[in-house]
């Protein structure tokens, strides 16, 4: 599940969506990242360049509800027929694809209710994290209404395991600043 809706008020009036980073839509990157999933859902406006053709896209309701509602909507979409680990990401995080692998590894050998990623500052990244979907759900389901509610408030009850993994894999695109630091790295690496 990619999550794509945000309003991108720190980018100064730029939807997030429509940033190229390395030559591609930034949502494209992230599909990359869960290339391998059985399905795949976007949440967020109707056609945000750099969805695939195979993704299921959705909104949350009302539009801008946050990201508890945004993955409400996900799981809504995905219906019963959802794998028993579903990863949620930021569409913003471009090197996405180089910490899945690790998450699901992690989840794969846990009987937590999910593995989020961490940073070196000991945060934890919620919208970058593979969650057992029964646990997902359930928590998910004890937060109704889910409007402007943050993923760590309905996830605090759930059981995660926390995966250390380099800040420059978990840095996001929230500003203009973001972008121009991405962009050097990307041209250095």
């Amino acid at each position: 599940m990619v999550l794509a809706g945000g309003r991108s008020r720190r980018m100064g009036g730029v939807d997030k969506m429509t940033l190229v980073v390395d030559g591609r839509p930034i949502l494209a990157a992230a599909c990359d990242a869960v290339a391998s999933a059985r399905r795949l859902v976007v949440v967020g406006p109707a056609g945000v360049a750099g969805t695939p053709e195979r993704a299921v896209a959705v909104r949350e309701d009302p539009p801008f509800a946050g990201p508890a509602a945004a993955i409400g909507a996900g799981l809504a979409a995905l219906g019963d027929d959802v794998a028993a680990i579903v990863v949620v990401l930021a569409a913003d995080v471009p090197r996405a694809a180089e910490a899945v692998p690790a998450l699901l590894v992690h989840a794969a050998g846990s009987d937590a209710d999910g593995v989020v990623a961490r940073s070196s500052d000991g945060r934890r990244q919620p919208l970058l994290a593979v969650y057992r979907s029964a646990s997902l759900r359930a928590a998910l389901e004890e937060h109704v209404p889910l409007t402007d509610l943050g993923v760590g408030q309905v996830t605090r009850s759930l059981h995660l395991d926390e995966l250390d993994l380099p800040d420059d894999v978990l840095a996001d695109i929230d500003s203009p600043a973001d972008l121009a630091r991405l962009t050097e790295e990307t041209s250095r690496g």
